[in-house]
């Protein structure tokens, strides 16, 4: 279980534990296109472009625990820090992103 206080990196290993225990939500912050050639099972696509990308994660409760990941790492740090600032206490970004998830042999929904 994620600390109460604790927005960081993540293992895929990791993720993949609190996806298959149910204890999170999953937000793939890359684009649409990138989000068809590949996500993680129920995801939810929002676009880190977008401009309402901030006004879509506003929408989320910050009471839950999120998994957020992007195609290396990075969009998901700086979606992670965005919910981190605006109230939300357990997020985790996936090190390394999608490619990462990908190369550790995790699940892909196609």
């Amino acid at each position: 279980m994620v600390d109460e206080s604790q927005c960081r990196d993540a293992s895929p290993e990791e993720c993949r534990k609190m996806i298959e225990e149910g204890t999170c939500r999953i937000i793939d912050v890359r684009t649409p296109a990138e989000f068809r050639d590949g996500h993680l099972r129920d995801a939810v696509n929002i676009d880190y472009y977008a401009p309402d990308f901030k006004a879509r994660i506003g929408e989320l409760d910050p009471g839950e625990t999120y998994v957020v990941y992007c195609k290396r790492g990075m969009r998901g740090q700086k979606s992670m820090e965005i919910m981190r600032q605006a109230g939300f206490s357990r997020v985790l970004n996936i090190a390394g992103g999608f490619e990462a998830w990908s190369r550790s042999g995790q699940p892909v929904h196609r």
